[in-house]
C-alpha cells in the first residue's frame, strides 16, 4: 500500500522571482466590428440575429500564420476594449491585411438569387474591405503578471481571467521548443489551441505495425489553468495520453457523424522561416445541401489556399480516401483525422501507464522550473480505504469458497426483497438468440441462488424460495428489434419525424409485454449491435425503453453474440446486475470509518439531467434528479423525488416517470412556481434553486449528507462555483451566503468534482518508493501533507477494476521498449481522481454559530472518507463516482424527451 501519490499539478512558485511578461497588444477596432457585423447579419435573413462575430476562425488563422503571435484573447469580437491578441513583436500590416481580407470574404452570404440584394451585399463587402486599410489597429505595450490572482471572500485564489488562455499558451510554446527525450528517441510537440487550455501533440505521428497493418499515433499533453476551493494559489493541471489517427482507406464515418482533422501547414509568406509550432483544428461533416463531405464554416483549411497558391491543401473527400498520404505530408502540407471509436477498431490502445506518465511529468517539471513548482505529494487522510466488502480473492479452500458464495447470494436476495417491497420479482426476457436467453436464465438462478426449475409453456418460469418469489417470462423480440423507419414529411422537423417512429414502436412494445399495474418489473432486451443501424436515427433502443416504461418495466439491453466481443456469460451477468440496479436492488455496504457519523445518516444526491438537440431523440430538455438512500430501510431504501407528486418514490418508479414524462414534451420543460415554462437561463436557475431548497426541507428530519457534482450543477446553481464557496455556508443567487445549518441542523454537504472533459481534476500516480519498484496505483483518500484538522479538500482514488486486466505499470507505449515491441496495442487504465470538498459539516465553528455546545464536532476527513467509500460496492466497485450520485446520473438514461407532433392543419369548408 503506497503512502503517497503524486498529482500532475503545478502552481506558481512563491519563492521564485516576479513572473512578468511584456506583450504587444491590439484590440479589435470598433469601426471594424460595426461594419463587419452588418455584413455578417446578412446571412441571418428571416432568422434570429447573431450576437457576435465568428472571430474564432480568424483567430485560428492568425495563430497559424502570423509570426510573433503568442495568444488570442476572449471576447474581442464583442468589445473594442478586450485585447484581441498578444504578440512578442509587432506584426507588419502587409502580413496581417491579407488574413483579414480572406476572413471578411467569408462573412456575407455566398449567393443570393435576388440581383438587387446581391448588389447590396457586394457594396457592403466593398465597404468592409476598405475599412481594413483605413482603420489600422494601434499597438500598445502591456505588462502582465502571469501569477496574478486575488482571493475570493472564501479564500480561493482567483487568477486574472486572461491567464486561463494566456498561461497555457505560454507554457505550451515553451514545451514545444523543448523536445522530450524518451527511451533514446526525441519527440517534438506542436501546439493546438482548445476552448479550455491547450494541447501538445507529438508530431510527426509515430507508427505501430503488427502483421500487415500499420496504425499512427502521437503523444498528447493537455494543459489547463484551474482553481481549487480554499487554495491560496491557482493551479496548472497537466494530463498525458495518446492521440490516435484514423488511417482506414477510406476512413469510416457513420452517417450523420463528423470528424476533426489537425492541419500542419507552413507559413504562407514568401521568405518566411522559423520552425512550425502549431497544428490547427478543422471540422468536416456531411453537408446535406451539397450532398457531400465539406469543411465547416469555422475551419481554417478553406482560407489557406487563398493565401498560399503554391501548395495544395486537402479536400474532405481526399482526406477521407487517402488519410495516410496526408498524414505523411504532401509538398509541406500534412493533415490527420482524429480517430474515434465510431470509426471502428484501432490497433493502438488508449492511455499511458504510470511509469511513462511519470517520465513525461519529469520532463514538464524540468522544462518549467523555476517559474512553476510541482504541488507536493499527497498523503493518506484516512486509515481505511474501503468499506466492509465481501471477500473476492481466490481461495483453494472449497468450504470457505462456499461460505463466501452463500454470503454474496444472501446479500443479493436481501437487496431484491427490499427493492420489490414484498411483491414478486417480475422479469421479462425479450431475446433474439437462444444462447443469450439461456445464459440470462442460468445467470438469474446463480445470481439469486434459485433452485433448478422447469420452464412452463411458452418460456414461463417461476420460483418460490422462502419469501423470495421470482417470475420470469421469455419471449422472442421479433420485429420490435428492427431498425426504426423515420419518414420525413412536409411540415415536420427531424425531431418530430423521429418522435412519431419512436411512439409507434413503443406502443407495439408495450402491447407485446402486456399491461401491468403493479409491481414494477424488469425487461432484459437483446438487441443488434449499433453497427447494424447505419441509417441515422434508426436504432430502436429509445423506442424500446419508452415501450417498456409504458408497460411498467425498467429495461436493460444486451447485444447479440455475433455483434459483441465479450463472452455471453459475462455479458449476461453484467446485464442482470445493471437490471437489478435499475430496480433499486443496490445499497451501499457498511462503512469503516475512523470515527462514527450518525447511525441513521441518509444520503441525498442531486444531478441535473440534460439532453441536447443532437441527443438520441433529437429533442432538448433538462430536469433535476434528486436521489435519497437510507441504507438500513427494510423497504425501498433507494428513492427519488417526484416533484409533481411531491413525494419520495421507489427508484424504479422514478426511472419510469422520467421516461413516461419524456413522451409528453411539456412534462420535460422546467416550469416556474407560477406554472408557466421557464424560458430563460435565469428562470431555469431560479426554479432549480427553488427545488433544491424544497428538497432540503424534505430531508431535515434526520442527519443528511448532501452530494452534488459542481461541474454538473453549477450552471443551474451558480453558488457552487469555486469563487463563491465558503466553509459551512451555501449561496443562492441574489442572496448573501447562509449557514448550512439553517437548512438542517445535522446537514452535511460534500461537493464533488471530476475531470469534466476540461481537466478540472488532476491525473495522478503512486510514485515508486524504492529503486526496485515502478510507479503504480493506490486506492485511498488523500490530502496535502501536514494539512490542518479543518482541511476541507481531498482527493479520492481507486485502483484498477478487474476488467482492466494485468497491463504492466512499467509498460511503454510512446517509444516501446525492445522487450515489449507491442506495447502500443495495450489499453492503459487511468483511474480518475475525484476532488471531494467538504463544504459543510458539524465543525467547531459551525456548532458554535448554531449555539450547540457539548456536541462532538466532525472531522472533515471522516466526512470525506464516508463519501470516498461510497465508490465501492460488492457488485460494481470501483465506481467512477459515489453510489448515490452514480444512480442519480444513470437516471438520465430514461430521460428521452420526444418532440410534440405538429398541430393538424384545419380543413376549410368547401363553398
Amino acid at each position: 500500500m503506497h503512502r503517497l501519490i503524486s498529482t500532475t499539478v503545478y502552481e506558481p512558485d512563491p519563492q521564485a522571482r516576479a513572473w512578468t511578461e511584456q506583450y504587444r497588444v491590439i484590440s479589435f477596432p470598433e469601426e471594424w466590428r460595426t461594419e463587419f457585423m452588418d455584413l455578417y447579419r446578412r446571412r441571418w435573413r428571416r432568422r434570429e440575429q447573431p450576437v457576435g462575430l465568428p472571430i474564432s476562425k480568424l483567430n485560428d488563422l492568425l495563430r497559424a500564420t502570423a509570426p510573433g503571435l503568442v495568444a488570442t484573447g476572449r471576447g474581442a469580437g464583442n468589445s473594442a476594449e478586450a485585447p484581441w491578441f498578444y504578440a512578442s513583436e509587432e506584426m507588419p500590416a502587409e502580413l496581417v491585411a491579407p488574413l483579414l481580407v480572406s476572413w471578411v470574404m467569408t462573412l456575407p452570404p455566398s449567393t443570393d438569387s435576388d440581383a438587387e440584394r446581391a448588389a447590396d451585399h457586394q457594396a457592403a463587402l466593398d465597404r468592409a474591405l476598405a475599412l481594413i486599410d483605413r482603420h489600422t489597429p494601434q499597438w500598445r505595450h502591456e505588462s502582465l503578471d502571469l501569477t496574478a490572482a486575488e482571493p475570493s471572500p472564501g479564500g480561493t485564489a482567483q487568477p486574472d481571467r486572461r491567464l486561463y488562455h494566456l498561461l497555457p499558451e505560454w507554457i505550451g510554446a515553451r514545451l514545444a521548443a523543448s523536445p522530450l527525450h524518451l527511451n533514446g528517441v526525441d519527440l517534438s510537440f506542436r501546439l493546438v489551441t482548445r476552448n479550455q487550455g491547450v494541447e501538445l501533440v507529438s508530431w510527426p505521428p509515430r507508427t505501430y505495425t503488427r502483421g500487415k497493418s500499420t496504425w499512427y499515433y502521437s503523444g498528447l499533453v493537455t494543459i489547463t489553468v484551474q482553481t481549487v476551493p480554499f487554495a491560496a494559489r491557482f493551479r496548472v493541471h497537466v494530463s498525458y495520453g495518446i492521440r490516435r489517427w484514423a488511417t482506414g482507406s477510406p476512413v469510416r464515418l457513420p452517417e450523420g457523424r463528423g470528424a476533426t482533422a489537425l492541419l500542419d501547414a507552413p507559413l504562407p509568406w514568401s521568405g518566411a522561416d522559423g520552425s512550425r509550432r502549431r497544428l490547427t483544428a478543422n471540422s468536416l461533416a456531411f453537408d446535406r445541401g451539397l450532398g457531400m463531405l465539406s469543411w465547416s464554416r469555422h475551419s481554417l483549411v478553406d482560407l489557406l489556399p487563398e493565401l498560399d497558391v503554391l501548395r495544395a491543401y486537402p479536400k474532405p473527400t481526399e482526406l477521407i480516401t487517402e488519410p495516410v498520404d496526408w498524414i505523411e505530408g504532401r509538398d509541406g502540407v500534412a493533415a490527420g483525422i482524429l480517430h474515434s471509436t465510431a470509426m471502428g477498431r484501432h490497433g493502438v490502445g488508449t492511455g499511458l501507464m504510470p511509469l511513462e506518465r511519470s517520465l513525461l511529468d519529469q520532463w514538464f517539471e524540468e522544462s518549467l522550473h523555476p517559474v512553476l513548482r510541482r504541488v507536493p505529494d499527497l498523503e493518506r487522510a484516512h486509515r481505511k480505504a474501503k468499506p466492509a466488502l465481501l471477500p473476492t480473492s481466490a481461495t483453494k479452500d472449497l468450504e470457505k469458497q462456499e461460505v463466501r458464495s452463500r454470503r454474496r447470494v444472501q446479500a443479493r436476495r436481501d437487496a431484491v426483497r427490499a427493492a420489490v417491497g414484498g411483491q414478486p420479482l417480475l422479469i421479462d426476457v425479450l431475446w433474439q438468440t437462444e444462447e443469450t436467453r439461456d445464459e440470462l436464465i442460468a445467470m438469474l438462478r446463480e445470481w439469486l441462488g434459485l433452485p433448478t426449475g422447469s420452464g412452463g409453456v411458452e418460456g414461463d418460469y417461476e420460483w418460490q424460495d422462502g419469501d423470495l418469489h421470482v417470475v420470469l417470462r421469455a419471449r422472442p423480440l421479433g420485429a420490435l428489434g428492427a431498425p426504426l423507419l423515420v419518414v420525413r414529411k412536409s411540415g415536420r422537423s427531424r425531431a418530430q419525424a423521429l418522435a412519431e417512429a419512436v411512439r409507434e414502436r413503443a406502443a407495439l412494445t408495450a402491447a407485446q409485454l402486456g399491461p401491468r399495474t403493479s409491481p414494477v418489473g424488469l425487461a432484459i432486451v437483446e438487441t443488434l449491435g449499433p453497427d447494424r443501424f447505419s441509417v441515422q436515427d434508426s436504432d430502436p433502443k429509445s423506442a424500446l425503453r419508452h415501450g417498456c416504461a409504458a408497460a411498467r418495466r425498467v429495461s436493460q439491453f444486451i447485444v447479440v453474440p455475433e455483434d459483441s466481443d465479450g463472452a455471453v456469460a459475462l455479458r449476461a451477468r453484467s446485464a442482470l446486475a445493471d437490471g437489478m440496479r435499475q430496480l433499486g436492488a443496490v445499497v451501499p455496504p457498511d462503512q469503516r470509518l475512523d470515527e462514527a457519523l450518525a447511525d441513521d445518516l441518509q444520503y441525498l444526491a442531486l444531478w441535473q439531467v440534460r439532453r441536447k438537440a443532437n441527443g438520441p431523440t433529437r429533442q432538448a430538455g433538462q430536469r433535476l434528479v434528486a436521489l435519497r438512500i437510507r441504507p438500513h430501510d427494510p423497504v425501498h431504501p433507494v428513492r427519488g423525488w417526484d416533484d409533481a407528486r411531491k413525494k419520495w418514490v421507489p427508484y424504479a418508479q422514478l426511472l419510469l416517470t422520467l421516461a413516461t414524462d419524456g413522451a409528453v414534451a411539456d412534462a420535460t420543460a422546467t416550469r416556474t412556481r407560477s406554472g408557466r415554462f421557464a424560458s430563460t437561463t435565469e428562470e431555469r436557475r431560479d426554479e432549480v434553486e427553488r427545488q433544491i431548497r424544497s428538497l432540503l426541507y424534505q430531508v431535515r428530519d434526520r442527519p443528511t449528507l448532501l452530494l452534488a457534482n459542481s461541474g454538473n450543477l453549477r450552471e443551474a446553481w451558480p453558488g457552487l462555483n469555486n469563487g463563491q464557496l465558503r466553509r459551512d455556508m451555501v449561496t443562492f443567487h441574489g442572496e448573501p451566503p447562509a449557514r448550512l445549518a439553517l437548512f438542517g441542523r445535522d446537514l452535511r454537504m460534500v461537493l464533488l468534482r471530476d475531470s469534466n472533459s476540461r481537466g478540472e481534476t488532476p491525473q495522478w500516480y503512486a510514485p515508486a518508493e524504492t529503486d526496485e519498484e515502478t510507479p503504480g496505483f493506490s486506492a485511498g483518500l488523500w490530502a496535502a501533507q501536514g494539512a490542518g484538522p479543518d482541511d476541507r479538500v481531498f482527493i479520492s482514488t481507486v485502483g484498477k477494476p478487474p476488467a482492466a486486466g494485468t497491463v504492466r505499470n512499467d509498460l511503454r507505449k510512446l517509444v516501446p521498449h525492445k522487450d515489449w515491441p507491442h506495447g502500443p496495442a495495450a489499453t492503459a487504465w487511468n483511474p480518475q481522481a475525484l476532488e471531494l470538498t467538504v463544504l459543510g459539516c458539524l465543525s467547531e465553528s459551525a456548532l458554535a454559530a448554531a449555539g450547540r455546545a457539548g456536541i462532538a464536532p466532525d472531522r472533515p476527513a471522516v466526512v470525506a472518507a464516508a463519501v470516498h467509500q461510497l465508490r465501492f460496492h460488492d457488485e460494481y466497485h470501483p465506481l467512477s463516482r459515489p453510489l448515490p450520485l452514480h444512480l442519480a446520473k444513470l437516471a438520465e438514461e430514461y430521460f428521452l424527451p420526444l418532440a410534440v407532433a405538429p398541430a393538424p392543419v384545419a380543413e376549410q369548408d368547401s363553398q
